[in-house]
């Protein structure tokens, strides 16, 4: 389904009244863009802890290995001109390349979770409907078939989707919501914790 048959659904789902379709317009945009962005985060932090990325983690902390040795075998007399300089050692602070190291060195340590179905995109989906239908007043119920139920798989780009074990779990334990406050020219969203 495209942005804009997701937009034109959405509509069609809240009705709004004709004086506030620019607002629901933007509000549904809004949820869109979080689907979006809350997806991609989920996406790299998957990809980070599997084998590929784990493989590129342990060049980077070889590189950062290797830059330390070299930096080190400079002469002291030449190291200030590098950029390195800045990070040296301070009263036994430890370098911004150490630092990096040691990050490194803790994300290759933790294992690796078990391959699962990706659900990130569906859950995002779930929670924007809800904060959704919280700004224009409408009742988010966890049922099949329920507007929330559907608004849900608007945003989520498929209508043939079950979200009714996600909005169960959304309503056992929400996470953060996007708060809307409306001001005399404009409107404010921000993130709070329930």
């Amino acid at each position: 389904m495209t942005r804009d048959q997701q937009i034109r659904k959405a509509l069609q789902l809240l009705a709004p009244p004709s004086r506030l379709r620019a607002e629901y317009l933007q509000d549904i945009k809004v949820a869109l863009n979080r689907v979006e962005h809350d997806a991609a985060v989920a996406r790299a932090f998957r990809v980070a802890e599997s084998k590929k990325g784990k493989a590129g983690v342990r060049r980077y902390y070889a590189a950062l290995r290797w830059t330390r040795s070299a930096y080190c075998a400079l002469d002291p007399a030449i190291r200030p001109w590098f950029s390195l300089a800045e990070t040296a050692y301070v009263a036994g602070k430890p370098t911004v390349i150490d630092r990096e190291i040691a990050k490194a060195e803790a994300f290759l340590n933790r294992p690796s979770p078990p391959p699962r179905r990706d659900a990130s995109r569906n859950k995002a989906a779930v929670a924007a409907a809800n904060d959704l239908l919280t700004w224009w007043g409408h009742k988010a119920a966890a049922t099949r078939g329920s507007k929330w139920d559907q608004l849900a798989k608007i945003l989520a780009g498929d209508l043939t989707l079950d979200l009714f074990d996600h909005l169960r779990e959304f309503k056992r334990s929400p996470g953060p919501t996007v708060e809307k406050l409306r001001g005399a020219d404009s409107i404010l969203y921000r993130t709070r914790r329930r």
